[in-house]
């Protein structure tokens, strides 16, 4: 009987139904009013922390699991499709349901895209926490068993930062961060954006915030600074498992790195690119109770959050740019049986492959960063499949998720990259993939798919894992 969180129903109008062809499927608009929202946070430094989502079951008050076969029919047509999964995952006559109307319910993390062009039909606002949302916004989801089909779903419109642990993070009207779950619909409104010291608010006369100082000598307007500023964020654990939880961002041109606690309630320093060097943060990760971050260049970072005056940061080693130099991408893993991995995305001159994936590990007691090559970094995976990009990075049992391809890397275009050496399409660069370790290719995640997958910035895509 689900897992402990709220279905927010949102029946349409009887006319409404959902259109399926060979390749789209168009998913009617949800009602302005229809979004659940977590309770509004007590402002930074209250000593409250942020909102946590709610925790109830949908099914403790009646028989929900007996409803009639036909009326879930007729429900399920007139919901969108993160409506309809999250129905699916209620109880088994409801899946059983959901199936046989066409739902398809499946755990393999999601590829959402969106485009900065709202449908022109649906412009009504949103009063969300007391900031004005643009709802709803055009986003497509794909998943990799029908790779084929394409679900039109409406979501806020917010400029998105990312993913992680099945919520999306996103810059609302004032550039602060929340966290939005589209398959529950609870939104969670982190601290503002004022908190982090390099920002300062400006007023007009009313008192209303409508430009940030950056610095002595930079401004930006309140909407569009969140644009920009945010290149990635990171959940120790999902909200919905309640208790403390942390996210860390990477922010201010990847040379800063901030955090805040769920308890706590407020932005705090964690870590900054030395001055005038011209490196910059190319990914977080949260492995054995510690974050872990890591530079273009290949320095990685070990931070203890634990110290309640300053945050602790242990260097453990630095791999020099001259050996790599044209690394244009670079992620940290972190998988089930304690192992750390780094997975380096670069260019090669003057060879018929012109893209290069390494699968190295890390050994952090031992300060070590170990390659391995082509059988070793296949077997490495465990029969696991990983997914990077704008999103935390996800390591999957194949034996749980038999619909993923053993000992492959699935990836999307992340914000954080080196501009200097990032590949074109004419190299081979496609923007959303898979890369084979065994037979050591570059393959399309969505051969079928027509639309053009963002190669560069700005991005436009993310893997998002249901979180129910």
């Amino acid at each position: 009987m689900g897992r402990g969180l709220q279905l927010p129903w949102r029946l349409r109008p009887a006319t409404a139904r959902a259109t399926t062809t060979s390749t789209t499927t168009t998913i009617p608009a949800s009602s302005a009013n229809g979004m659940a929202t977590s309770p509004a946070s007590p402002p930074s430094g209250s000593g409250e922390g942020f909102s946590k989502p709610p925790a109830s079951d949908p099914c403790a008050s009646g028989h929900w699991s007996d409803l009639p076969v036909d009326l879930l029919h007729r429900i399920l047509q007139s919901l969108e499709l993160p409506e309809a999964l999250a129905v699916a995952d209620v109880c088994k006559s409801w899946c059983c349901a959901a199936i046989a109307a066409g739902v398809p319910c499946s755990c393999t993390p999601w590829l959402m895209s969106w485009s900065d062009k709202p449908p022109h039909e649906l412009e009504y606002d949103v009063l969300l926490n007391n900031c004005k949302w643009q709802c709803p916004m055009g986003c497509e989801f794909r998943d990799l068993v029908h790779a084929h089909k394409t679900y039109e779903v409406n979501l806020p419109q917010v400029a998105w930062v990312g993913a992680s642990h099945g919520w999306l993070a996103a810059s609302d009207n004032f550039s602060n961060l929340l966290l939005y779950n589209p398959f529950t619909f609870t939104t969670i409104p982190l601290p503002p954006i004022t908190d982090i010291g390099c920002v300062e608010a400006i007023y007009d006369s009313e008192g209303s915030i409508v430009r940030y100082r950056l610095g002595k000598h930079k401004e930006s307007d309140a909407k569009f600074l969140g644009r920009w500023f945010y290149q990635k964020l990171v959940l120790s654990c999902a909200p919905s498992l309640g208790g403390d939880y942390v996210a860390m961002i990477i922010h201010s041109s990847a040379n800063r790195v901030s955090f805040a606690s769920a308890i706590e309630g407020r932005w705090r320093l964690a870590s900054t690119i030395i001055q005038d060097s011209s490196d910059r943060y190319a990914d977080c990760v949260y492995h054995k109770g510690r974050f872990y971050t890591l530079t273009m260049y290949g320095v990685l970072e070990m931070l203890d959050l634990d110290n309640p005056c300053e945050p602790r940061k242990e260097i453990f080693f630095t791999e020099r740019n001259t050996e790599n130099p044209l690394v244009f991408l670079r992620f940290l893993v972190s998988t089930p049986w304690g192992d750390l991995l780094q997975i380096r995305f670069s260019r090669r001159v003057h060879r018929t492959k012109r893209l290069e994936l390494k699968l190295c590990k890390i050994e952090v007691e031992n300060n070590r960063l170990v390659r391995l090559r082509s059988a070793a970094a296949a077997a490495a995976l465990r029969e696991h499949a990983i997914f990077v990009g704008q999103n935390h990075s996800v390591c999957l049992p194949i034996r749980d998720f038999p619909e993923l391809r053993s000992s492959c890397i699935y990836f999307t275009t992340p914000c954080l990259c080196n501009d200097d050496h990032f590949p074109s399409r004419r190299e081979g660069w496609r923007g959303v993939g898979i890369y084979d370790l065994q037979n050591q290719i570059f393959e399309d995640a969505f051969p079928s798919c027509e639309r053009g997958y963002s190669t560069y910035l700005p991005i436009s895509e993310v893997w998002i894992t249901p979180g129910l």
